[in-house]
């Protein structure tokens, strides 16, 4: 009887290694840079540019934002838009893959959902008409309280995977940030997360979400293996009622912590900077001083007890030390690729 067993376990054992299982990711306790290809498109040789840069500097990982509102950085089949200088092929973006591999660097792809979608339902709208009626919120934004809005972007990363998987480590930021609606949808968003990171997980990948979209009442119902990258508690709000509702109800660093979640800090104000302004002396001069000298990994951006935005909180809890640096494209075409490799250059992260 044992024999048998045996036997059929070996029959069994390579079917159920056909899926790869996904690795606990390594971000929340490395550091990564962030380049927003969706407002500032790259050539794949001026990715390979910053990539060097990024190694140069001991990154670990570089985040590829591929896209936004304004431009799809990626060629989709199911999306049906053409590869161009600025819209990198699967086999481009296998390139640069093995590219930043070879240089120890792990290669993040990031596609926000269900917001910052316009670039996407632009092309959903060209290419699939119906589907489009179906999951467009609005201009930016998928209906993630609809089932089809859950399959598009199942369609869209199980291509995304395709390029990105032969790599130790296989991360995906499926965005989740700034999304619109009540606290009543927001259930749905849960919901919407959640059946992306399942998926995803089986296809070997992690998953990572923005913060300021996850409720505090939400956050027990949240996958327990989704990173968070923490940037801002209060979505970078000013006005006093909403600060006092967002306090109230968006989680967090302490709620992470007290849920085990892995955190990374994105701080929105020591860790965020604009590529339009590089080049400006007293601006790049203040970032990266700011972030040199005062920024510690343990230093997030929440609303304090009076209700003010407050982005030098000190969480000493958070033992993980992971930082991501984003560079954000808006408003940036005047800004070369030197100009930016230059500066990347001049980076000093806090471990």
């Amino acid at each position: 009887m044992l024999i048998l067993i045996t036997f059929c376990l070996a029959l069994i054992s390579p079917i159920a290694t056909t899926a790869q299982a996904a690795r606990r990711s390594q971000l929340a306790t490395k550091q990564g840079l962030l380049i927003d290809l969706g407002r500032h498109p790259l050539s794949e040789s001026s990715l390979k540019r910053v990539i060097t840069a990024a190694a140069d500097q001991h990154f670990t990982y570089v985040v590829l934002h591929l896209s936004d509102n304004e431009h799809l950085s990626f060629q989709s089949a199911y999306l049906g838009n053409r590869a161009s200088k600025t819209v990198l092929s699967p086999k481009a973006l296998k390139r640069l893959v093995t590219f930043a591999n070879q240089r120890q660097l792990q290669l993040v792809p990031d596609v926000d959902l269900p917001s910052h979608a316009g670039a996407i339902l632009k092309q959903l709208k060209r290419k699939h008409g119906k589907t489009y009626c179906a999951v467009k919120l609005d201009r930016e934004t998928l209906d993630y309280t609809s089932p089809k809005a859950i399959t598009v972007a199942k369609k869209i990363y199980r291509e995304l995977d395709g390029s990105f998987k032969n790599q130790p480590y296989r991360d995906l930021i499926i965005g989740a940030d700034e999304v619109p609606g009540t606290d009543s949808d927001y259930r749905y968003l849960t919901k919407f997360v959640n059946q992306l990171n399942r998926d995803q997980n089986k296809r070997g990948f992690t998953t990572v979400v923005w913060n300021d979209s996850i409720l505090k009442k939400q956050l027990p119902k949240l996958d327990a293996n989704i990173v968070v990258n923490y940037w801002s508690q209060s979505g970078n709000h000013t006005e006093r009622t909403e600060l006092v509702n967002r306090r109230a109800k968006r989680v967090s660093v302490p709620n992470l912590v007290t849920r085990n979640r892995q955190i990374i800090n994105c701080n929105s104000y020591a860790t965020y900077y604009q590529l339009q302004y590089i080049g400006n002396v007293a601006y790049d001069t203040y970032f990266l001083n700011y972030l040199r000298d005062d920024y510690t990994p343990t230093m997030f951006n929440e609303i304090d007890r009076t209700n003010a935005n407050h982005n030098r909180t000190l969480e000493p809890s958070v033992t993980t030390r992971g930082t991501l640096i984003s560079l954000w494209g808006h408003d940036s075409q005047q800004t070369s690729t030197t100009a930016i490799v230059a500066f990347i250059h001049r980076l000093s992260v806090p471990k």
